[in-house]
């Protein structure tokens, strides 16, 4: 089966997401180390990865450097190695905050299992008219993220 220019751009991009999310190994908490990139075509227009708990995660850092590069989203294509949250805790859902900035379309690696959150983002986006693709080297994030992800699966719902 032959892969498309699309599917394979975003074979690359969630392969930098990834990279990313190493930047923030082991200083995330209880949040997952996340990678994002925002891209337009071949051109990526802001990085990000989840700063200290409390802090940005790594959607709204992307955001931000795009922003500070002068980067306008709209309609452009987020990357995140895991779903967007949904919900406002310690900082606000990135899921509105991403259809505040007009985000065309979203790629995401793996659903965050967390109970206030797992599909909810996705569905939030969608229902906004977003495009949202799911599963993109999700095999590679779930390994990267093998400690957190048990951890999450056996967190009391």
């Amino acid at each position: 089966m032959a892969v498309s220019n699309q599917q394979q751009a975003d074979l690359v991009f969630m392969s930098r997401a990834l990279e990313l999310a190493e930047r923030a190994r082991g200083r995330t908490g209880d949040n997952p180390h996340v990678g994002s990139l925002i891209t337009r075509g071949e051109r990526i227009l802001g990085e990000g990865w989840t700063s200290e708990p409390g802090q940005n995660h790594a959607e709204i850092n992307a955001l931000l450097t795009a922003a500070h590069a002068g980067h306008d989203v709209r309609d452009a294509t987020l990357y995140a190695t895991v779903e967007p949250c949904s919900f406002a805790g310690r900082t606000p859902a990135c899921s509105l905050t991403i259809l505040a900035r007009g985000i065309a379309r979203v790629v995401i690696g793996i659903r965050d299992p967390h109970p206030l959150v797992n599909g909810r983002g996705i569905v939030q986006l969608r229902a906004c008219g977003v495009e949202v693709v799911e599963g993109i080297r999700a095999e590679q994030i779930a390994a990267a993220l093998g400690d957190w992800l048990a951890k999450s699966s056996s967190a009391p719902g």
